[in-house]
């Protein structure tokens, strides 16, 4: 049986099973985030876990939040036209597509 630390640790310094890791937290935060807000704050955390450092973790989950909201208005269709219009919802959805990834990114502080 292998040592989480030492997986982890490996996760954050070889590149291949650090790029697969977080293309799968990326993958897995915005397939959460579809169903549920909480899941921005999943992906976050996530994308945030694997990082090597706290600050490129932070960056990630950024990636994360900037992900989702290119995923939701690709999901939006035609009427991503009529998005600009309604202003108050507009920044409430781009807050949070941005803020929750980044909140569950100190996730990366403790772990």
């Amino acid at each position: 049986m292998t040592d989480p630390d030492a997986l982890l640790d490996r996760v954050r310094t070889d590149s291949r099973p650090h790029a697969v890791a977080l293309a799968v937290a990326l993958v897995a935060g915005v397939a959460l985030a579809s169903v549920h807000w909480l899941g921005l704050v999943a992906a976050g955390a996530a994308a945030a876990l694997v990082a090597p450092t706290f600050r490129r973790g932070v960056a990630y989950a950024f990636a994360a939040g900037v992900i989702a909201l290119a995923a939701f208005a690709v999901s939006l269709g035609p009427a991503a036209a009529f998005v600009p219009e309604m202003r108050p919802v507009v920044y409430v959805t781009v807050g949070g597509a941005l803020g929750l990834p980044l909140l569950g990114s100190l996730a990366r502080g403790v772990a």
